[in-house]
């Protein structure tokens, strides 16, 4: 990765393990254009406490071109300002903002995910979604009622302004229930004519439908992993 790239919306150079932002001696390195073993040296240098390094400094290691196993470290937000501090200079202060912005963005992003809505939570979404389409449809087939899945979900989403309907806060649960058991259906195609728009789709179900009828546990997310 260039270091235009690094300073193109801050990608790859904060990481998350475990919940946690961290960033590491070679990001460091390449983002203030020095080299690796001048970092290492001032991070080995540094006046700090025993108990802050153990918290916020830890040694690791990664394998380099030649196959051999080298030395780094990783650093937490608190471990990094100590670091920067003793980075001067023009250049320095922008990538010291730089790196500010990004570990900012980074937490926010595991303050969000943690705050979203949890797995029960979610399933009770889907069951209340199940539910009210059964009773404005009680007659229609699952695969008749998959143009309105898509319609409320696709309103649920647009209500929170969020990706999927996973993604919504958990202080607003009790709305979105409320939102779904209060919907009332818009003008629709009929349903005879659903079976020629999923051909005209390639026969794609829509992937929130599928997943109300057949709901599974959902992947974790991974954000800001930085590429080898």
């Amino acid at each position: 990765m260039t270091l235009q790239q690094l300073l193109e919306g801050h990608q790859g150079i904060v990481f998350v393990n475990d919940n946690k932002a961290f960033t590491d001696s070679r990001i460091i390195a390449e983002v203030f254009q020095k080299g690796h073993d001048k970092v290492l040296r001032d991070i080995r240098n540094l006046k700090c406490s025993e108990a802050f390094r153990l918290a916020n400094i830890g040694e690791a290691d990664y394998v380099n071109g030649q196959g051999r196993k080298m030395p780094m470290y990783v650093l937490t937000f608190d471990g990094f300002v100590i670091l920067a501090m003793g980075y001067t200079g023009e250049k320095a202060m922008q990538f010291k903002e730089l790196y500010i912005a990004a570990f900012n963005h980074t937490h926010q992003l595991l303050a969000d995910r943690q705050n979203t809505l949890i797995f029960s939570e979610q399933q009770a979404i889907s069951r209340a979604v199940k539910e009210r389409l059964s009773i404005i449809y009680p007659n229609l087939s699952p695969y008749a009622k998959r143009k309105y899945f898509t319609t409320l979900y696709k309103e649920l989403k647009q209500q929170f302004q969020v990706l999927s309907y996973k993604d919504i806060p958990r202080s607003s649960f009790a709305e979105a229930l409320a939102v779904i058991n209060s919907w009332e259906s818009p003008k629709l195609e009929s349903p005879q004519n659903i079976k020629e728009v999923r051909e005209s789709k390639g026969g794609v179900f829509n992937e929130e439908w599928e997943k109300a009828n057949s709901f599974s546990t959902p992947a974790s997310s991974i954000i800001g992993i930085r590429a080898e």
